[in-house]
């Protein structure tokens, strides 16, 4: 009964539901989360400019329609009110370079596109300080305003009568380009350069000096300024990257352009003030408002001999009629307030109706009251009531669902079936080619879930609170945190290594102090150069997309907060901090080249077709690209994932490997690299560590104990994950050299697993 209650619930309120999705409050929020929404930045107004024809001419134009800004100056008509444009601006100036969530993929990252890409995305996100992102700055613009508005990431936030319609479309453009991935990367490049180049709109400088909030988000954006600068000469950039990359359509990238200028135009348009509603207006609006939650109150009281209950039923509400007869009452003496019950005693203290309105509601009752004498009943265009235009334009519902104009309910794409037994390879590929969340064009986020949720399943077990405390991991804290990396990197440093030296040694191990505890033992020596070479390729499908597993948190849902700040530090690193010769994946490829290994683009089908890389090491980048897909919804074992990966860089098991690739003459870099960077003291461990204290910091101010227990129970699956993923490879290089190597020593000493 209640399925079925629920589901004619569902039907009735779906037309509605239909109506609003198209409404820009309702595309900004499903852009924001990263879900389809309806429109294309095709859908935009045509330029109406010619395109330019070159990087130069395309900068001339940009500089143009600047000078054509400033020229426009403050709003041109008086009587706008600064904080009006200030909260206006905020919906886009909060996501600042969302529309290069997109450009940074780590599908593309490794060439000089996305390494400039990722330069001018970092710098908009305040290169690693969440202090210092733009949209914080703003944040603190408003703030020294004396402006609030609820938390970005709260419904509350898309619902805010403090926003319009308008203040959300104009921030729909960079959020469509946010999504769009690479079909739509010139629009994104135009759109990031326009972005820059103009800067916040004159109106909102204008408003901010007025309301004397000018602060770092205007002086960073300021004509000069060492940071405008530097965001100009990033775009110009990225542009020069893509001219470089082949033929660039300049209509596709001066159509991103234009559309945040219309979009600009527009929300300028929509701050022109409008004119003060009338007296009968602003009281019908009043009647409106408040009928809902007075029926049912007001039985004994009578209009003209019918009970006003009936009057303010919400079914068949008449608000013209109920000033009408309330105009004629011994409530009203027109033109006079002071001398009317219905302000002088009926709304006072001690009168039926004390509290219900506000000062500025009774206000509205004494202006309509004094507009009696001169406008005893409403103009001819209020005739109408406004409940009633709201009932001509609703969509009706027929017994089966559908609206009267054809559309029905459960016409939404259902969701896409999880292909069972999908080869880590197709998998791998499809993962990394999809759009990211939201993406309606494959099953990619439908295999993400599946994949992450199959694999947590497999740790759930072992991860519990007895089995947490008897490794010292919980009950949460940070010191307590901090202690348990440092011992379990003490172990993967040192109490192996003195094993092996023993081993290696025996008892004249005190006439070799100086003998390098990394250095391969005489087993190792049995791995031939090709099987060193080979072993080294499986690393690649994991290494070409090093730090795929943060790359959902540059979605325009997710960059903004103070973890998030961390996270991208760490992917920015892992992806060559804006250096194509630094992204680890090219240092894997340039080692690999070396020896004769060429490696094809890791998004093309002859990458993962390769023969000689094994199934299986698909595995781990797999859960990487499956994890991006739903970052937000799994932040607390992302952070998990992420701290055993980082941890797994330093000390044994990167060092023995560096060890043997150095016995071959091959370049070990890609080891030794992630054995500085990720270390714990000020590198990627470090952060990781300061990422999860963040998050658990947010979990205990509410002071609920159950959600730190929870949490920290997800970041331990989520570690757990990492360990699991990882057994595939381990156990399918063992069957090709374990015969001749030994299985222990290939799991404790090239492989660097414990078995824990």
């Amino acid at each position: 009964m209640n399925a079925l209650h629920t589901r004619a619930s569902d039907r009735a309120a779906s037309p509605r539901s239909r109506a609003s999705d198209a409404s820009p409050r309702a595309i900004y929020r499903r852009l924001r989360a990263g879900e389809p929404a309806p429109g294309d930045l095709a859908d935009e107004p045509a330029p109406e400019a010619a395109a330019p024809g070159s990087l130069d001419a395309f900068f001339a134009a940009l500089t143009a329609l600047r000078d054509e800004d400033e020229r426009g100056g403050a709003p041109s008509s008086e009587g706008v009110d600064p904080t009006r444009i200030l909260l206006g601006y905020a919906p886009t100036a909060l996501l600042d370079g969302c529309w290069l969530a997109a450009a940074v993929r780590v599908r593309h990252a490794d060439g000089a596109l996305g390494a400039a890409c990722l330069d001018a995305f970092y710098l908009e996100c305040g290169e690693g300080d969440p202090a210092q992102h733009h949209g914080a700055l703003y944040g603190a613009a408003l703030a020294a305003a004396g402006l609030a508005l609820p938390d970005l990431g709260s419904p509350a936030f898309e619902r805010s009568v403090c926003l319009t319609d308008a203040d959300f479309a104009l921030a729909i453009p960079g959020l469509r380009a946010a999504q769009l991935g690479d079909a739509r990367l010139p629009e994104a490049l135009g759109h990031h350069a326009a972005a820059t180049v103009l800067g916040p709109p004159a109106a909102v400088r204008w408003a901010a000096s007025r309301a004397r909030c000018d602060g770092l988000y205007f002086a960073e954006h300021a004509e000069g300024a060492e940071t405008a600068r530097r965001a100009r000469d990033l775009a110009r950039r990225c542009l020069e990257a893509h001219a470089a990359g082949g033929a660039p359509d300049w209509s596709r990238v001066w159509r991103g352009a234009w559309s945040l200028w219309a979009a600009r135009r527009a929300w300028l348009a929509s701050l022109r003030p409008t004119a003060a509603p009338s007296a009968w207006e602003a009281m019908l609006a009043l009647v409106e408002a408040k009928a809902r939650h007075a029926f049912g109150f007001h039985g004994r009281v009578r209009l003209d001999g019918q009970a006003l209950d009936d009057a303010l039923d919400p079914a068949r509400l008449d608000a013209r009629r109920i000033l009408l007869r309330l105009a004629r009452s011994p409530w009203i003496v027109p033109g006079r307030p002071d001398e009317s019950p219905l302000v002088t005693r009926s709304v006072q203290f001690g009168g039926p109706m004390f509290g219900v309105f506000t000062d500025a509601e009774v206000d509205v009752m004494r202006a309509w009251i004094r507009a009696l004498t001169e406008t005893p009943e409403p103009p001819a265009a209020l005739r109408a009531t406004r409940g009633a235009e709201e009932r001509e334009g609703s969509p009706r519902i027929d017994h089966d669902g559908a609206s009267i104009d054809g559309n029905r309910r459960g016409g939404s794409t259902p969701r896409a079936q999880v292909r069972a037994g999908l080869p880590l390879p197709d998998l791998y590929r499809r993962l990394l080619c999809a759009r990211g969340p939201g993406d309606v064009d494959s099953e990619a986020g439908a295999l993400a879930r599946a994949h992450v949720e199959a694999m947590l399943r497999e740790v759930h077990s072992e991860v519990s609170p007895a089995r947490l405390a008897a490794d010292g991991r919980w009950p949460w804290s940070a010191a307590g945190l901090s202690r348990w990396v440092d011992a379990r990197l003490r172990e993967q440093i040192f109490e192996e290594g003195h094993a092996h030296a023993r081993s290696t040694v025996g008892p004249h191990a005190a006439a070799h102090p100086a003998r390098d505890r990394t250095q391969p033992t005489d087993v190792a020596h049995e791995i031939t150069r090709d099987e060193a070479v080979w072993l080294l390729t499986q690393l690649a499908p994991a290494a070409v997309i090093d730090g795929a597993w943060l790359q959902g948190m540059t979605a325009p849902g997710a960059f903004h907060t103070p973890v998030a700040s961390l996270l991208l530090r760490i992917y920015r690193d892992e992806l060559g901090a804006g250096v194509p010769a630094q992204h680890h994946g090219n240092v894997l490829r340039r080692a690999l080249a070396e020896q004769g290994v060429t490696l094809p683009p890791c998004d093309a089908r002859a990458f993962v077709e390769r023969r000689d890389l094994l199934p299986q090491a698909f595995s781990m980048p797999v859960l990487w690209l499956a994890f991006a897909q739903g970052s937000t919804e799994l932040l607390p074992e992302l952070l998990g994932l992420n701290l055993a990966i980082e941890m797994a860089g330093i000390g044994r098991g990167y060092a023995m490997a560096a060890a043997l690739l150095r016995r071959h003459r091959i370049d070990p870099y890609f080891f030794d690299l992630h054995n500085t960077i990720d270390n714990a003291a000020s590198g990627h461990t470090a952060w990781s560590i300061e990422a999860i204290t963040r998050l658990m910091d947010a979990c205990a101010a509410p002071g609920d104990a159950l959600a730190i227990e929870r949490a920290t129970l997800r970041i331990w699956r989520g570690y757990a994950a990492y360990a699991r993923a990882s057994r595939p490879l381990v156990r399918a290089v063992a069957v090709r050299l374990g015969p001749r190597l030994g299985w222990r020593w290939l799991r404790r000493h090239l492989l660097g697993d414990t078995g824990r």
